[in-house]
């Protein structure tokens, strides 16, 4: 691998691992308060709030690989 800055062949490989999580909170089920609704009446709205403030934990790793060169110090 030759460096595109200065040409030089002293050049290394590493691989570099980035994470990324994101949290998303559910909040009153809409859905839910209308079934409760049609099957308890009006004390089945609260069946909107079972579920509500639980957490949904997402993860995305992704891995790429970068070239430096060892004389000036170029990323690529």
């Amino acid at each position: 691998m030759i460096c595109p800055r200065c040409g030089s062949n002293n050049v290394t490989s590493q691989a570099i691992t980035e994470t990324n999580i994101s949290t998303k909170r559910k909040g009153f089920g809409c859905v839910k308060a209308c079934i409760g609704w049609v099957l308890f009446s009006v004390p089945g709205i609260l069946c909107g709030l079972c579920g509500m403030g639980k957490e949904k934990t997402k993860t995305h790793s992704n891995t790429r690989v970068i070239h430096i060169c060892q004389n000036c110090g170029n990323q690529f």
